[in-house]
């Protein structure tokens, strides 16, 4: 959230957004390009970790996806953001089975499903041909659980 606020004071939020928007994006058709070769299996789960390069121009690049990345924290802010990632991994998970499957958003995660995210906006049409979405998501930003 302080990063979207920075960037937002310095540059304007209709092109925040559009960084945003196209950083999903690569989440999105790196995912794709891969889904027949993720392990698809109820009982577990994997992790990504991306990096990402976001130029003067505001315009994100790809650098590498980790599988399984570190955990641990270099500074407090990287302590409470891992710290709220593994509450949100663990809220996924549903060991407690709180969760009726009817989700389109679980903690700061967004679910995915074939083609890709599920909570796109109803109503709004892809007219690119790129196969880009309108994102509703806040990259983990935005966390509704109570």
């Amino acid at each position: 959230q302080r990063l979207r606020q920075y960037l937002a004071s310095k540059h304007g939020p209709e092109v925040v957004e559009t960084l945003f928007r196209d950083i999903d994006n690569i989440f999105v058709k790196s995912l794709q390009s891969v889904q027949k070769v993720i392990i698809s299996d109820k009982h577990c789960f994997e992790l990504y970790g991306y990096d990402i390069l976001i130029d003067q121009d505001l315009k994100p690049w790809l650098l590498e996806v980790n599988a399984s990345p570190s955990l641990t924290a270099s500074s407090q802010e990287d302590y409470e953001l891992k710290t709220c990632l593994l509450e949100d991994t663990l809220h996924v998970v549903d060991l407690e089975a709180r969760l009726t499957g009817r989700e389109k958003r679980v903690g700061g995660f967004d679910l995915m499903w074939n083609d890709g995210p599920v909570s796109r906006e109803e109503g709004v049409p892809d007219l690119s041909g790129m196969g880009n979405f309108v994102s509703n998501t806040h990259l983990g930003c935005i966390n509704d659980r109570k």
